[in-house]
């Protein structure tokens, strides 16, 4: 087999995977990891079960690599700070953050998040990969603040990382809130977060 044959074979699986997985994520948005079976999420790819499970061993199997796709997603949102000086970073930084919180309110990936939350619960397999990925992109954003001379930096991510967590639940207890509105309230407070008090030390 050529070169070019393998790499087109490889393409075609990653594209496969691909598939799978969305197909996954919708079954596990609308039943849950345990509601939904590996019979429906093959259905719904055209694929039989037998084919499904060439790809992935299990369903435990398929549900990590869900949680990893999209604990990826969330860190590669970290790509527009990656490439900013000192400078920038502090001048950018929090309407960066800002946008970032209006955009990710897509109640697909809410339901997805919180479904992956319930699940490391009770699952310590699904809670490693979450905590890795956590401290992966807490430690990312902690540099960011050091590079930019920014004080405090493990507390102001700690905490700008906590008010993110909460919000998707307050959308959830309270779906009728003026959205607008709130984001402009909370936009001194992300500000105040991120760059206020003494950022030198």
């Amino acid at each position: 087999m050529t070169d070019i044959q393998i790499s087109k074979t490889a393409a075609k699986r990653e594209a496969r995977i691909a598939e799978i997985l969305d197909c996954a994520e919708v079954q596990f948005v609308e039943s849950g990891f345990h509601g939904a079976g590996i019979s429906g999420i093959a259905k719904s790819c055209g694929i039989s079960v037998g084919h499904l499970y060439h790809y992935f061993s299990s369903k435990e199997a398929l549900i990590e690599a869900v949680v990893e796709r999209e604990l990826v997603r969330q860190r590669d949102k970290l790509e527009d700070f990656r490439n900013l000086n000192a400078a920038e970073i502090r001048d950018q930084i929090a309407p960066l953050v800002i946008d970032a919180i209006v955009k990710s309110q897509e109640p697909f990936r809410t339901v997805l998040n919180f479904e992956i939350l319930a699940e490391a619960q009770r699952n310590p397999s699904i809670a490693a990969i979450l905590q890795r990925y956590d401290r992966e992109i807490r430690e990312e954003f902690c540099a960011l603040l050091e590079k930019a001379g920014i004080g405090t930096p493990i507390m102001r991510t700690e905490m700008l990382f906590s008010l993110f967590a909460g919000i998707p639940a307050r959308n959830l207890r309270h779906p009728e809130q003026e959205r607008s509105q709130f984001i402009e309230l909370m936009k001194p407070i992300i500000t105040d977060i991120l760059v206020g008090d003494d950022c030198s030390g």
